[in-house]
């Protein structure tokens, strides 16, 4: 049965946005859990779980209104890694192949980087460290898409066409990003220039990949393909599997990440307009 969304829903989305970035802010400046031995800026996520299940209640919504239901949770999270791993899989090689014309050729790493006490980078293959990793990004992806892709749809939609809901979340949803180049920018790390520029980055990246994870939903009814996704992007591409040469490791992840993500927006986006084209014959 479809609940009545009752309050305004750009006030709410509004609130909701300003209130998670707040806490994500003074993480990211204040704590800095991720320059710890945690190594992931969780807390504010956990707290924007939190914020998601009072913004439900207010807004007379359940989880499973919003993309959480019981049915179809197994199936679509592995689509959704079968969709990341094979994209990736394209990405990695192209990488490696990047790095193997340059006279620089490469090998994988499987560990997770964080930071010792004394604040240097280190490298941890303990399962405790793959165990909190994984645990971390499913808190992690679990606030982002049922705040960027179930809440923010969901009542938008209410009073806008699903696309125009869709652009506005992955905007917000890039936006959301830009407090890395930023706090870079602040620790002195990276010009003002530059920092833009990331910034300018993020918002297009990001927001590519929220229109995907969007329209996924929008396909299966759920949150869970794209959770699958966003999941694999975040623990396995980003924090586990490492390309390591000569001289560094990870050089090329934004490639990686970037060739992935576009092989994978163009394969949604196409599987997206075949059947709304179906759909309307």
């Amino acid at each position: 049965m479809r609940r009545t969304i009752k309050c305004n829903t750009i006030h709410l989305c509004i609130a909701v946005f300003t209130f998670c970035l707040l806490v994500r802010f003074a993480e990211y400046f204040l704590i800095k859990t991720d320059q710890t031995a945690i190594g992931e800026n969780v807390l504010h996520k956990a707290v924007g779980i939190i914020i998601l299940a009072l913004a439900l209640k207010r807004a007379n919504l359940s989880w499973s209104d919003i993309g959480f239901q019981r049915n179809g949770f197994v199936s679509g999270i592995l689509k959704g890694l079968l969709l990341g791993s094979a994209c990736f899989a394209v990405s990695y090689g192209v990488e490696l192949a990047i790095l193997t014309m340059q006279g620089n050729p490469a090998h994988f790493e499987l560990y997770i980087s964080s930071f010792s006490l004394s604040g240097s980078q280190v490298k941890n293959t303990g399962f405790l460290f793959f165990a909190l990793c994984v645990v971390f990004n499913i808190i992690n992806v679990w606030m982002e898409e049922g705040i960027f892709r179930g809440l923010f749809i969901k009542t938008l939609s209410a009073t806008k066409p699903f696309m125009t809901a869709n652009l506005i979340g992955a905007f917000l949803f890039g936006v959301w990003h830009i407090v890395m180049p930023l706090r870079s920018y602040v620790n002195g790390e990276m010009s003002f220039a530059a920092m833009a520029l990331m910034s300018i980055g993020y918002i297009i990246l990001a927001g590519i990949m929220g229109i995907k994870w969007g329209l996924l939903s929008r396909m299966t009814g759920n949150l869970w393909v794209g959770l699958g996704d966003h999941l694999f992007n975040n623990t396995v591409a980003t924090n586990m599997l490492h390309v390591v040469s000569s001289t560094g490791a990870d050089e090329l992840q934004i490639v990686r990440i970037m060739a992935a993500q576009l092989v994978s927006f163009i394969f949604v986006l196409v599987i997206y307009i075949y059947r709304s084209r179906k759909e309307g014959e």
